[in-house]
């Protein structure tokens, strides 16, 4: 979408899925036609965010969304490709494998259960939230997520994410585990 591209489709659950359900599979390599791409306007961007947007809805308070592992998010853990490890002040952290059924089917957990994951962002589906993993990967998921299975409004991916943010000494950061209140 971000590309102006609407006629997407996903395989629910992945290959899989698709073995389970008896879907045709081949090692043959397909014959291709060569062409020619261009894009016939210019692409929309509208789930897209910056490092310098980021840094402005730090300032008014904005919801910002981890989608790492734990040990990412804690700065336990720092990956290939960033300069350090931590996480962006004040993000909140959801894992993005916590929306699939990742040790079963690998399918999508109800929206019942979508809802509930979520929730723990206490945002209405208007407010903004910009959703932020690695380098922009997991992110993508949970904003296909929050956007075309729970109705968000206004979610942007920031695609450069942590590998990007790591790399600025100027840029504020945090590390260590963050403790919740229990209700």
């Amino acid at each position: 979408q971000n590309y102006n591209f609407t006629n997407v489709k996903l395989l629910h659950g992945g290959i899989s899925a698709w073995k389970a359900i008896g879907g045709a599979l081949s090692n043959e390599i397909p014959v291709v036609q060569k062409s020619q791409f261009k894009f016939t306007e210019k692409p929309l961007m509208s789930y897209y965010v910056s490092k310098e947007e980021v840094t402005e809805a730090l300032k008014n308070n904005a919801v910002i969304l981890d989608t790492r592992g734990v040990d990412e998010f804690n700065g336990v853990v720092k990956k290939d490709g960033a300069s350090k490890a931590g996480r962006i002040p004040n993000s909140v952290h959801i894992d993005w494998a916590e929306a699939i059924n990742y040790g079963g089917d690998q399918r999508f957990k109800s929206i019942e259960e979508l809802e509930k994951i979520y929730s723990k962002l206490n945002v209405a589906k208007e407010d903004p939230i910009i959703v932020y993993c690695h380098s922009g990967v997991r992110s993508a998921h949970t904003s296909f997520v929050l956007t075309q299975l729970l109705g968000y409004k206004n979610v942007k991916n920031y695609d450069g994410s942590w590998t990007e943010w790591s790399y600025f000494n100027d840029l504020p950061i945090e590390t260590g585990s963050i403790t919740t209140k229990k209700n």
